[in-house]
């Protein structure tokens, strides 16, 4: 697999292997997230959310993982099923998640200080937010536990 794996771009590669290390595989041992696709450079990974009524027990998060773990990841809710973006309608709801989650801001990122689109466009979040900033050293999972935590989160209301 290693072969295999150096034939890849250097982006790619991190991704593929932090995909396959101990921080994702532990996520994904305690059902918190998996991952539904790759086709490259985006990668479509599910979350699973806390039990509301009338609303999905996971969202599924398309990411853009270009340039990767250099460029922060970008991600969008994702309607997996039918391989398009997910209603705004559908979307996560609740005070705090409500904001990350905001498709009358961009449908396309969550609003988020680790996301790629959403803090190029708040420079002032690098001092505000600094703990939730994306650094290189990081992988993908730190996206994914600070999703995780605000759709397990009492705040969360469901769609």
């Amino acid at each position: 697999m290693d072969e295999e794996l150096d034939q890849l771009a250097p982006d790619e590669r991190a991704v593929r292997r932090h995909l396959e290390g101990a921080n994702f595989l532990a996520g994904v041992d305690a059902a918190r997230w998996w991952l539904v696709r790759i086709d490259w450079p985006l990668v479509i990974i599910a979350i699973s959310a806390a039990p509301r009524e009338k609303s999905p027990s996971e969202y599924s998060l398309r990411f853009d993982l270009s340039g990767y773990p250099v460029d922060a990841p970008t991600a969008a809710p994702w309607d997996a099923a039918r391989d398009c973006p997910l209603d705004g309608a559908r979307w996560p709801k609740g005070h705090r998640i409500g904001k990350a989650f905001n498709p009358g801001w961009k449908s396309n990122a969550l609003y988020i200080p680790c996301d790629r689109t959403a803090i190029s466009d708040h420079p002032a979040w690098r001092q505000q937010y600094a703990r939730y900033l994306w650094d290189p050293s990081k992988d993908v999972t730190f996206y994914l536990r600070l999703v995780h935590e605000m759709l397990n989160d009492d705040d969360y209301q469901g769609i």
